[in-house]
């Protein structure tokens, strides 16, 4: 990567797109250095990919979040893991009814704290996330772009650092 600035590593790589762009008679400007407009950019293009192969698996991006989340933190409690993934408490509660409905999840209600609900993934959970996996584990070509590898984990550790993810546990590469 040399000493490129994180500019020309970007501008390199879609020189065709942002040319049809520019014709079309857009200018973004000031756009261009707005942190979330990028990432709201970068969102919808990963959620077109998604939306066109997202017919083969049984969750969506978001029940594969919190379903992950579930597995990696077994006994995680309801309200902690809402909090975390800026879920309301009344959304959150409605997913996960829904899980167990789909027998993905277990509640468990401790007999000493009757408001702490601590959530478990079951077997059919754990083969709905190896399902979706290929979709949404973080792996597929869309959640890349124009990215090379070394590109597409400095991005990665970036956006760790900036949601201050970069310290939260040991397993992110």
């Amino acid at each position: 990567m040399g000493h490129d600035t994180v500019e020309q590593i970007l501008c390199d790589h879609d020189t065709h797109r942002s040319a049809a762009l520019i014709d079309a008679g857009l200018a973004y400007g000031e756009l261009r250095q707005n942190t979330g407009f990028l990432l709201r950019m970068a969102w919808l293009q990963i959620s077109e990919k998604l939306e066109e192969n997202a017919q083969s698996v049984m969750l969506t991006a978001a029940e594969y979040t919190i379903l992950r989340m579930i597995a990696q933190s077994p006994g995680v409690r309801q309200g902690h893991l809402a909090q975390a993934l800026y879920i309301k408490p009344a959304a959150m509660t409605r997913i996960i009814r829904g899980f167990e409905e789909r027998a993905l999840v277990t509640r468990e209600i401790p007999d000493g704290d009757r408001r702490t609900v601590r959530l478990s993934i079951r077997p059919a959970g754990l083969t709905a996330l190896e399902q979706a996996r290929s979709l949404f584990g973080g792996q597929a070509e869309h959640e890349r772009g124009t990215l090379n590898d070394t590109e597409q984990q400095l991005l990665n550790h970036l956006l760790r650092k900036f949601c201050s993810l970069d310290t939260c546990d040991t397993q992110a590469p």
